[in-house]
């Protein structure tokens, strides 16, 4: 837990300290979720196969940041995204931050770096590191089953100095750990609620293509 002051400590005689201004909290805010669901092979060629689904690494980021307006390729396998709206203590802004997406040896890994503020108003805008690292991969209980788990996990953690006076706010930690869950949990329901889907459209395409 950061070791914030208070707003009382801060306070003399009913009036801010001097020293209120500068005052700030750093410390590292983390959040973790480990997700799996459940889709249906449509065929047992392997190149129809979930497994290999998850290779398509440019639609996997499409399927997971359907908004194009939101998502913009700068290299191969690297992504400029705008997360959706956050609130903070009623300041409401869009992070940005970079994605790199690759696979290898039948895992999709997910790495989001270089995490951009300038969204915020200009008074607590404050150098802040932002780590995220996901898997995803394709399990089956049986060659020959048609049911396939997309079993995945994440983990994001943030380091930053919270200025004054949201330094010295009730809840910090549980508001900022909060707001880094809640990143979590909207990725993985659009994962959840598109990549099901998307599976079967690219599987019928793969069907067409080689009637």
């Amino acid at each position: 837990t950061p070791s914030c002051p208070s707003i009382r400590s801060l306070v003399t005689r009913g009036r801010p300290s001097s020293s209120s201004s500068s005052v700030s909290c750093g410390a590292l805010y983390s959040s973790s979720r480990e997700t799996r669901f459940t889709v249906v092979e449509l065929a047992k060629d392997e190149s129809k196969s979930v497994a290999h689904y998850l290779t398509e690494v440019e639609r996997i980021v499409q399927v997971t940041f359907p908004d194009a307006s939101r998502r913009r390729k700068l290299g191969e396998g690297v992504w400029a995204v705008t997360l959706l709206e956050q609130n903070f203590f009623g300041v409401e802004f869009s992070p940005r931050a970079t994605l790199r997406v690759s696979h290898s040896d039948g895992l999709l890994t997910i790495a989001v770096s270089e995490l951009d503020l300038s969204d915020l108003p200009a008074e607590i805008q404050v150098p802040a590191k932002l780590d995220v690292g996901g898997t995803m991969a394709a399990r089956k209980k049986t060659a020959a089953s048609k049911l396939a788990n997309f079993e995945g996990s994440v983990s994001m953690s943030l380091d930053v100095d919270v200025p004054f006076p949201y330094s010295t706010f009730p809840l910090l930690r549980e508001t900022i750990e909060a707001i880094l869950a809640g990143v979590i949990g909207r990725l993985e329901d659009s994962l959840r609620r598109n990549l099901p889907r998307d599976y079967a459209k690219w599987a019928r395409e793969k069907v067409n293509v080689n009637a």
